[in-house]
């Protein structure tokens, strides 16, 4: 049954064209949300008899493809893209703007990409041998290797490397040391292409109809649930924990708007790093992360 998860994210991508030409917002938004959760249901069930790193994988990506497919039908209704850039886009970048892809400039800058993701990659991927030998299980200490591994160093040479072929993609993860801010943080820090996509999916649709604080906290209530399916779901335990992880930097957000001022460098990165074992529950800690891991060992 594992077999069919591929054809489950192409059925996600493929859908983005489709439903860019609903006849209303309503309808376009009402059939691509249903056509992700029947498509996460699905990975779910095909999914039951494998291990929770497999399951955790799987589902990511089908929910990766259907996310790919409604925000492109969100940014399709003026403007389109070839197929083959469509397939770039969607199978090739984990960033959230297809405008990125529409035109191609020859003169980017893509080196210092390159270099700076390979020594963090290298890093990264030290640091985790290192947890792995000395038998370190805390969440924070398992997460910077791995984080600076994949997000700073990976995704930046796969960003080098789209500039490199013309494409204007931009840093994923900016330096979140920089910080001053939750807002700051989540919006312009970390993530980027994923806030784009909330804001586009979720914050802009939710502000229109009731306000701009209900729109803020409607992308950190989604962004848990998204988390839930992604992380909870296959291992079936701490339901619940992303969600409260998400909704609490989202009050944080509003606070910071209602104060008008940011938290600051030190507060902010001590709210996102402290309560991690929320976001990352202990079993999906113990089951996936520490597997994960241990091949390093």
């Amino acid at each position: 049954m594992i077999l069919i998860i591929p054809f489950l994210v192409l059925i996600g991508i493929a859908a983005g064209p489709i439903l860019a030409t609903a006849k209303t917002t309503f309808l376009r938004r009402t059939y691509g949300w249903l056509l992700l959760f029947m498509l996460l249901i699905n990975a779910h069930l095909a999914l039951m008899a494998t291990d929770p790193f497999t399951r955790m994988v799987g589902i990511c990506c089908v929910l990766l493809g259907g996310m790919k497919g409604l925000v492109y039908a969100e940014w399709a209704r003026t403007e389109k893209l070839t197929l083959p850039r469509y397939a770039i886009f969607s199978l090739l970048w984990f960033g959230m703007d297809p405008g990125t892809f529409r035109f191609k400039n020859p003169d980017l800058s893509w080196k210092n990409d390159i270099v700076i993701g390979a020594i963090l990659t290298f890093n990264g991927l030290v640091g985790l041998w290192l947890v792995a030998n000395l038998g370190w299980n805390h969440i924070v200490i398992m997460f910077i290797p791995l984080s600076i591994a994949f997000h700073f160093g990976l995704l930046r040479m796969l960003k080098g490397t789209l500039r490199y072929f013309g494409f204007p993609v931009r840093t994923l993860f900016p330096n979140p040391l920089e910080t001053h801010g939750i807002g700051d943080f989540w919006s312009r820090r970390w993530n980027i292409g994923y806030s784009q996509m909330m804001q586009r999916l979720v914050g802009r649709p939710v502000e229109a109809i009731v306000g701009k604080s209900a729109g803020v906290m409607a992308v950190f209530i989604c962004s848990g649930l998204l988390h839930e399916i992604a992380i909870t779901l296959p291992v079936m335990s701490g339901f619940g924990l992303p969600t409260l992880y998400f909704t609490f930097h989202g009050l944080l957000t509003l606070l910071e708007k209602k104060w008008k001022r940011p938290l600051g460098k030190i507060p902010t990165l001590i709210c996102v790093i402290l309560p991690l074992g929320w976001l990352f529950p202990k079993t999906f800690q113990t089951e996936v992360i520490v597997k994960c891991i241990s091949v390093f060992a």
